[in-house]
């Protein structure tokens, strides 16, 4: 029986680890959508800058702030991004409460 419910919750955690990476790659595909609409040649600058002087690095937060301000499709994507931040550590913290209660209970199993 022990055995049975960790299959079906080793099941329902993969399950939603594979749901949560599908979102969060949407997320990161829409952060570099919103990135190209906001800067020349796809904002290839922010993510790979090259760095001269600390004049450089100033220019570069700057870019990045003008990229961050909030618009109503930013704050969109932050809330999806908080979700799947929000569903990792749960289920971090879920797997982790699993394997404390299954040792605890049947430590034969363990």
């Amino acid at each position: 029986m022990v055995d049975a419910i960790l299959r079906l919750t080793v099941l329902a955690v993969l399950a939603l680890t594979a749901l949560n990476a599908l979102q969060a790659g949407a997320v990161v595909i829409r952060l570099v959508r919103h990135v190209a609409r906001r800067q020349p040649h796809f904002g290839l600058h922010l993510w790979l800058p090259a760095f001269t002087s600390v004049s450089d690095i100033r220019d570069w937060l700057t870019a990045w702030r003008g990229v961050l301000r909030p618009d109503p499709a930013f704050v969109a994507l932050r809330a999806d991004a908080r979700q799947v931040i929000g569903r990792h550590l749960y289920l971090a913290l879920l797997s982790q409460t699993w394997a404390m209660a299954v040792s605890a209970l049947a430590p034969r199993l363990v």
